[in-house]
């Protein structure tokens, strides 16, 4: 009767333990546990990242001041008019304008202190394009920005997908840990007892003891990463901190993302800039041509403020032809090429390299289907493995070392698998940024007062 009495504790503590299903929600660290309503699932997540990520704002406003910069482009074709006023003293008398040919001075009045107003006015003809030229390279350069822009938005939600999949993975592993913590915490309670009445010897109490601690241990661990991955997630979102509660998925993707045939935001940023640099060199070989252009202006002159005023206007055809500058022009058409050349070499490069990216996450997609699999059937027979062993135990056939060992194994299978299941869905998102789409998670839905509501209450509900 003393032999069978600390079994069957043994058995009911660790058998609803053992029973019990994989936990699917990650439970936080007890420095930062939030309430049970609070919710943060991906696509949320990803939502803010895309409104209020201080990366994607920078990005979006060299976006807008790549616009501005085509409008101040093109606002070359339209010359310019400046208004202007002068008060001039002299030491003494002169004309309020020059004397004209043949000399006439009859109705140009003489005058120490003059003042005058007028506008002058500046129209360039384009006749050599090198100012269209210019517009091309400003249009080309804020398609990139764009492309750029979304770039970086691209990869600000890959980059929160990957935060918040590692927090998925330890979500599993922190919850594999805590099984097992409470079922080696059962076996130390009747390791106890049995030690007291002769059942068990002291060297499986210390055993079991010793595995407690490697838990706590583990569980510590898991605290310090998980804050970390919270605290970069809640830079990347823009906030303060994100304390909301990480969902676990349940099931991995369904199938490999589709090719839609169109190129990713950096390679077409890439070839925005070759395109730019082309449109410059060509502006600095234009700028050799002859340029013309008309002048003009009207003058309003008077002594002594309002005295005898005088009205002159003129206009002026011209065309000018740069002789020397010095080397200045030739510079200029040699660093266009070089910018050329450079941007041809980076289109190359992102070309080379977007191929061995979709070959390479291609190919962890499939390896992480595998792994994925292969956890799975390794959980089921940590868990068959685990029931033998309890039985053994419970029947006086099995020790307890041997109860441990089989628990300690079901532990690592859970954590396996939710490790899986989180690389998996990382490959999968990487794919899918190969292929110029965000996450699967990700939609474009409503996400007003997301950010305060986050930053608050640790909710981030539309």
């Amino acid at each position: 009767m003393k032999k069978a009495l600390p079994v069957l504790l043994l058995v009911a503590l660790v058998g609803p333990v053992l029973a019990a299903p994989v936990p699917k929600t990650m439970p936080t660290s007890a420095l930062s546990a939030p309430s049970p309503t609070d919710a943060g699932n991906l696509s949320q997540v990803l939502s803010i990242i895309a409104e209020h990520s201080p990366d994607v704002l920078a990005a979006q406003a060299a976006s807008h001041q790549a616009d501005a910069q085509v409008q101040q482009a093109r606002a070359a074709w339209f010359g310019k008019v400046d208004a202007y006023a002068l008060s001039q003293h002299f030491n003494d008398p002169r004309l309020t304008r020059p004397i004209t040919q043949p000399p006439n001075v009859a109705n140009y009045p003489f005058g120490s202190n003059q003042f005058g107003y007028g506008l002058d006015m500046q129209l360039p003809i384009d006749l050599s394009l090198e100012i269209a030229a210019g517009v091309d390279a400003a249009r080309s350069r804020a398609a990139g920005a764009r492309w750029s822009a979304e770039d970086v938005r691209l990869r600000s939600l890959l980059q929160g997908a990957t935060l918040y999949r590692n927090m998925e993975a330890l979500a599993g592993q922190q919850a594999a840990l805590a099984k097992q913590f409470e079922s080696l915490q059962a076996s130390e309670r009747v390791a106890q007892a049995g030690l007291k009445v002769g059942n068990i010897a002291r060297v499986n109490l210390l055993r079991v003891q010793a595995a407690v601690a490697e838990v706590q241990a583990s569980l510590a661990s898991v605290a310090g990463q998980e804050k970390k991955l919270r605290a970069q997630l809640a830079a990347l979102m823009g906030l303060d901190t994100f304390a909301a509660l990480v969902t676990s998925p349940e099931t991995g993707p369904t199938a490999l993302p589709d090719d839609s045939g169109t190129l990713p935001p950096n390679v077409l940023a890439a070839q925005s800039a070759l395109t730019a640099s082309q449109d410059k060199m060509q502006a600095a070989q234009r700028a050799q041509y002859p340029q013309f252009f008309v002048n003009g202006g009207w003058n309003h002159n008077a002594i002594q403020w309002d005295s005898r005023p005088v009205d002159t206007w003129q206009v002026i055809l011209g065309i000018r032809v740069n002789l020397w500058s010095g080397g200045a022009q030739n510079s200029a058409i040699d660093a266009a090429q070089a910018a050329a050349d450079e941007a041809n070499q980076r289109l190359r490069g992102a070309e080379d390299n977007l191929r061995a990216a979709r070959e390479g996450a291609e190919a962890q997609w499939n390896t992480q289907d595998q792994v994925y699999h292969a956890a799975l059937s390794g959980l089921l027979a940590a868990q068959e493995s685990a029931r033998i062993e309890q039985d053994r135990f419970g029947n006086g056939l099995g020790s307890a070392t041997d109860l441990i060992d089989a628990q300690s194994t079901l532990a690592r299978a859970q954590a396996a698998l939710a490790g899986a299941l989180a690389g998996w869905w990382q490959a999968d998102d990487a794919l899918r940024y190969a292929f110029g789409k965000p996450p699967l998670a990700y939609s474009d839905i409503p996400s007003t007062n997301l950010k305060t509501s986050a930053n608050n209450t640790g909710e981030t509900q539309p």
